[in-house]
Order: structure tokens, then sequence, then C-alpha cells
């Protein structure tokens, strides 16, 4: 049974997916597919089903974090964001790239997104960058050092994966903290040591740190309002994210004045764009699992790997998701995926918060490894450079992200310790 159904799912999902149809057309395609010649069901439950997945509320807080990371993608708030960084560690062996990663590390606790970082902070140091270490070390740090945006808080597929489990998102986000503070550090390390015989020739000029510091407060107080907010009781994430966009509205429009209403427009088409994408997704991948459910197939999946060891199980999930990430986006990988395998994870004694962080960890890296890694044909974009190109330049920051995996993985206190915390 397991076999007719599985196979011919297998087959539409492959062949789509060849012919270069987005993943929610394949989904709704296998949808329709099981629901009428295996389930024998009326399409109308899909329809149904399509809608009833975009009433959840933990939805509502992806378009304000979206908005709020193009509001500052468009304006100076990155580069002052990289002004203030930079300044403090311009002097180490390495400091201008270590500043690349560090400012992806703050940047990445208001956007969540790798794209607007890549775009962000591409259009900022790609040519400082460079200059100082090549063009294929300069487009693989800033692409590389942007897939810190998916695991540090607030990250979208934190969001999806609280959506699709019912976890709580506020946990989710703080469980993401110390592994993306882990990775920015292992990549420093990384720089520093390649590095630690070039001798910077940066010069501190004075009163130069105070600078930084005041011109990079507006985006600063950002990380702040959201994680302050959230984690000090005051607010949801949700609401967070609409403080967030709200102040760098104002900060944006009327206090520095970096962004023109006439930019307004374009702004919002580009969120709405990324929003609808993550909706439409949410939506055909909420219907596929009812579908895939009515058949049993998860069942008969999930009771063929219950024999398994906690560690041997690990070992998979992160082979599958470091396969699936090079050719499917986080969002999507992470709709179809989690359904089915998560539940065996609980069953086996694994916290669902440290799947979660697995998970975003293992689709951060697929963000830019080819060769559909979505952050690659962003940086090519921007940089203007082809993404084999791009791809060779970040060689050693997949190593860097993959001990941090291994790390991870089998540490789970790193995961556990803050969401611990929250009780």
């Amino acid at each position: 049974m397991f076999l007719t159904v599985a196979l011919p799912v297998i087959l539409i999902f492959v062949a789509l997916m060849a012919f270069g149809f987005p993943i929610y057309a394949v989904m709704l395609t296998c949808t329709i597919y099981l629901q009428v010649f295996v389930n024998h069901m009326p399409l109308q439950n899909m329809f149904t089903g399509m809608f009833e997945a975009l009433t959840k509320n933990s939805l509502l807080a992806i378009p304000f974090f979206v908005l709020a990371g193009n509001l500052m993608a468009t304006g100076s708030l990155g580069k002052r964001l990289v002004e203030f960084v930079n300044v403090f560690l311009k002097k180490i062996p390495g400091g201008l790239a270590v500043s690349c990663v560090g400012a992806n590390a703050i940047f990445g606790a208001i956007s969540g997104s790798a794209p607007a970082a890549t775009g962000t902070f591409g259009k900022i140091l790609w040519d400082p960058l460079r200059k100082v270490y090549g063009e294929r070390e300069a487009a693989g740090l800033i692409t590389s050092s942007a897939s810190l945006s998916p695991i540090i808080p607030p990250a979208m597929t934190m969001i999806i994966f609280g959506l699709i489990t019912e976890t709580s998102v506020a946990k989710l986000f703080i469980a993401g903290l110390v592994p993306g503070i882990l990775i920015a550090l292992i990549n420093g390390v990384y720089l520093f040591v390649k590095y630690r015989k070039a001798a910077s020739d940066a010069t501190r000029i004075p009163g130069e740190r105070r600078a930084a510091i005041k011109q990079g407060i507006p985006a600063l107080l950002l990380p702040v309002i959201i994680l302050g907010g959230i984690y000090g009781g005051v607010c949801s994430p949700t609401e967070a994210g609409a403080i967030a966009t709200i102040y760098a509205l104002i900060v944006s429009l009327v206090v520095i004045r970096d962004i023109k209403p006439r930019q307004l427009p374009s702004i919002l088409l580009s969120s709405a764009k990324t929003v609808g994408t993550v909706y439409i997704l949410t939506a055909a991948s909420n219907v596929f699992s009812q579908a895939l459910t009515v058949t049993q197939a998860p069942v008969v999946l999930q009771s063929a790997m219950a024999g398994l060891t906690p560690l041997t199980y690990l070992l998979i999930l992160n082979v599958l998701l470091l396969i699936l990430g090079c050719f499917i986006d986080p969002a999507g990988a992470m709709l179809i995926v989690v359904p089915l395998v998560a539940p065996v994870g609980l069953a086996l004694g694994i916290d669902i918060i440290h799947i979660g962080v697995i998970f975003a960890v293992n689709l951060a890296i697929g963000m830019f490894t080819p060769p559909f890694g979505l952050s690659l044909f962003v940086a090519s974009s921007v940089l203007e450079r082809p993404i084999g190109f791009i791809a060779r330049g970040c060689i050693p920051y997949v190593f860097c992200y993959l001990i941090a995996l291994v790390l991870v993985t089998y540490i789970p206190e790193i995961s556990l310790f803050l969401p611990r915390l929250l009780g």
C-alpha cells in the first residue's frame, strides 16, 4: 500500500521539479492526485484546507518582520550597522571580514531573511571586501554570513516550524540565539586565524567610536525592541514585529530621512511578494499533508523509523535536510518534511524545540549551497558574478556551519538552555 501511494507521488514531484515548476504548484498537483485517485474525496476539501491554513495567528508576524527588514535594507540603517561593528573590529586581523559576520548577526535579529541580508550587505560591503580580500572571498563571505538571519531570532523559519508543530514561537526564537552566535563565532575565529598574519592598515580616529555609536543607535534599537518586547513580556512576536515596522518607518521617513515617500510602493510590493510566497507555500503544504495523512503513508513511514536510535535519527535527519536544502527553499522544505519526521523525533524523546533548531541550521546552509540556494541567486544578481564563482567562495563557510551543526545536533543544551530558562 505504501509503495502504491508513495511511488506515483514521488514521480510527480520529481518530474514537475525537473521542469521548473514552483514548489507550491508541485505540492498542489500531488494533492489533487492523492485526493482524486487515492483518497476518492472531493476537491472542495482541498480549498477548505488551504483557507484554514492561512487563518493561524502566528502567520501575522511574517509580514511585519519582512517589511521591517526591507525598510532597513532600502535605507541607510544597514550601512550604519556595518560602520558601528567595523569601528570596534577593524584593528584585529581580518577585521573587515569579521565585521561582515557581526553586522549580519545583528541584522538577523531584525529581518530573519537571508535573501534580504544578502541584498543589503552585498550593496554595502562588496567593494570594500573585494579590495581587501579578493572577489571570491568577498562573495562567499557576504552570501554565507547572510544565513545567520534564518537562525537568529526573529527567524521566519522558526515561525513556520512553530505553526506546523504548534510550538511556542517565542521559545523557538530564543532557542536560535545561542546557535546563531555560535556560528558567528566559528566564522569569526576562522577569519581571524586565516588572516592572522595580515597586518591591518586601519587607523583609529579620535571620537570615531562615539560617532559610530551615535549613528548606529537607530539600527541597534530595533533588535532591542523586538527581543526585549517579546522576552520582557510586553508583547507577542506579532506585536513586536508590528512595533518594529512602525519604528523603522518613522525613523527612515522622518528622523534620518534616508527613504523617500516615493520609494514606499516598491518596498511594500517587494514585501508583499515575499509574504505571498510564504503564504501560498503554507496553504499548499497544509492540504498536501492532510491528503498524505488520509492515505496513512506518514504512519507507515513513522513505524519504519521507530526502531532508530536518537543518534541515528538525528544523523539521517541532518543528511536529508542538507540534501533537500540544496534544491528547495527553507519554507517549502520545512512544510513538506516537518509533519513526516517531527513526530518520530518526539517519539524518540527528542525535544521539539531542539528539532526546530536543527531544521533551521540545516536549511540555512542550503541557502548558500548549489544548485538552487536562494542566497546564491540573490548574490549573483547584486554582485553581478556567476553563481558557480560565488558558490566556490562559500566552500570554507559551509564547513564552518557544519561544525556548528554537529555541535548543535549532539549537544541539545546549546538550543535548549535559554528556552528552559523561560519555563
